[in-house]
């Protein structure tokens, strides 16, 4: 508990203390409208860049002439993204993987071509903030099943992300997830799967961008039953090769065990993305 107080207090400082610096900070946003002329590829587009969809049907060779992320309504939130996955249609864009490899996606991004914000930097500060329901149906299996990613970009191919919200099973129980990947890699037990499915999470998650970096995690349930909240400290959030770090949503699993995967058809519903980045600059006496 005083670990967490403390990360709150120092994001906190970020982003509050005027004595002390002067800051950089960045908004955008995303929010599903059943009633725009704009179908759900092109609101995300419009908002997070014109490549920012990593989704079947945009891939010569991959599942086309199914819309993968479409726009339906809600009746809690009014509207959200519905994320489309298909168990033996889908692919990865237009990778061929190897046997015992296979994976396939259905994801938006941050790219090179996004706004600023989507791309945290050395030393900067992000919050990302995004509804989150998991359908009733959703199986898991042993194998990866991610559906948030902070994924770096650089001169060098970096295949692991930094952090990940993922659904696993471990000792036989289904569970979400949080997943960091650096030198001494580790899991964190959030939920219960059961617990999670059918219900609307408010998921946030502040990272400090550092070679000594910082991360806030934290989900809650609309309907009260359920919140989570973990943060972790001396993290390499930064490595000297990253360009930048950008967001992934969506759903993105491995099909090693596709066997063990209960259904043909899968979802995730997401809604009301909220990204927001600052860089704190320390005030000269």
């Amino acid at each position: 508990m005083k670990l967490q107080i403390a990360i709150i207090l120092v994001l906190a400082s970020l982003q509050n203390n005027q004595s002390l610096a002067s800051q950089t900070s960045q908004f955008i946003g995303l929010e599903a409208d059943l009633n725009s002329s704009l179908s759900a590829l092109d609101q995300i587009r419009k908002s997070f860049g014109k490549y920012s969809i990593e989704s079947p049907e945009l891939f010569e060779g991959n599942h086309q002439g199914f819309e993968h992320i479409k726009i339906q309504g809600d009746s809690d939130k009014g509207a959200c993204f519905a994320f489309y996955i298909h168990r033996d249609l889908d692919k990865d864009m237009d990778k061929h993987w190897p046997i015992g490899k296979e994976r396939q996606r259905n994801e938006i991004k941050g790219y090179k071509g996004s706004p600023e914000v989507m791309k945290a930097m050395d030393q900067e500060t992000a919050s990302y903030s995004w509804d989150f329901k998991i359908d009733p149906t959703f199986s898991l299996t042993h194998q990866f099943c991610h559906f948030f990613q902070l994924k770096p970009v650089g001169e060098k191919n970096f295949p692991l992300p930094i952090l990940t919200l993922s659904g696993g099973v471990h000792a036989g129980k289904e569970e979400l997830e949080l997943c960091f990947f650096g030198k001494k890699s580790h899991r964190i037990k959030l939920a219960d799967w059961n617990d999670c499915k059918g219900k609307w999470l408010r998921c946030k998650c502040v990272t400090k961008f550092a070679e000594n970096g910082e991360i806030l995690f934290s989900l809650q349930s609309t309907d009260g039953t359920l919140s989570a909240e973990h943060s972790m400290t001396n993290l390499m959030t930064w490595y000297p090769d990253f360009y930048f770090v950008r967001p992934k949503w969506g759903i993105y699993r491995s099909l090693k065990e596709k066997e063990k995967i209960k259904n043909e058809e899968d979802r995730v519903y997401m809604n009301n993305f909220t990204i927001r980045k600052w860089k704190t600059i320390r005030a000269q006496n």
